[in-house]
C-alpha cells in the first residue's frame, strides 16, 4: 500500500476511533465529564505524545523480541526523517502469529485497554490518552488488517525501511 494512502487512511481513522470510545463514555457518564479531560490533553500533550510514541515503539520491540532467536538484539529502533516518524524494526523473520502479537501490543496496551478502563471509571483524561494512542496505532491496525488471511505459521519479514512486511510462505 502506498505511503500516501496509508497516511490518508490513518487520518480518517480518528473519526470511528473517537465515536467508538467517546460514545459509550458519554452514555455512561456525560458530555461534561468527557470534556473535562481536555485540560489534560492541552496541558500535557507534547510530553505525553513524545514519551508515548517512544513507549509504543518499545512495546513493538518487546513483543517481537520474545519470539526471535536473538531476542532484543534483533530489534532496531530509529527515526524516518522522510515521514517524521520513529520506527521499530525486527531484523529476524517471525511467524505471522508472533508478528501479529508484537504489532498489536501497543494498540492493546496504550490504546484499547486505557480506553476501556476510562469508560468503566469515568476518567476522561485516560480516555483521551487511549483515543490518541489507538489513533497512533493506525498503521498497526492497517498491518493487522493486511495480515488477516495469512496462515499463522507463515513467516513475516519486517520491512527495514518502510511500514509493512514481506511474506515468505515456507521457511
Amino acid at each position: 500500500m502506498a505511503a500516501g494512502r496509508v497516511h490518508l487512511l490513518i487520518l480518517v481513522m480518528i473519526i470511528p476511533i473517537v465515536l467508538v470510545f467517546s460514545g459509550p463514555f458519554i452514555l455512561i457518564w456525560d458530555y461534561k465529564t468527557l470534556m473535562s479531560g481536555l485540560v489534560f490533553l492541552v496541558k500535557y500533550f507534547i510530553p505525553v505524545i513524545l514519551i508515548g510514541i517512544a513507549a509504543h515503539e518499545l512495546l513493538h520491540g518487546i513483543g517481537w523480541s520474545l519470539f526471535v532467536k536473538d531476542g532484543f538484539n534483533s530489534i532496531k529502533f530509529g527515526f524516518n526523517w522522510k515521514f517524521l516518524a520513529p520506527y521499530c524494526h525486527c531484523r529476524q523473520p517471525l511467524k505471522a502469529k508472533h508478528y501479529r502479537i508484537g504489532t498489536a501490543l501497543p494498540l492493546l496496551v496504550m490504546g484499547i485497554l486505557p480506553s476501556l478502563i476510562a469508560i468503566g471509571s469515568g476518567n476522561s483524561s485516560l480516555l483521551f490518552f487511549g483515543i490518541i494512542f489507538t489513533w497512533v496505532a493506525g498503521g498497526d491496525i492497517i498491518s493487522l488488517f493486511m495480515m488477516r488471511n495469512l496462515d499463522s505459521d507463515c513467516y513475516i519479514y519486517d520491512h527495514p525501511d518502510k511500514m509493512g512486511f514481506y511474506i515468505k510462505l515456507n521457511q
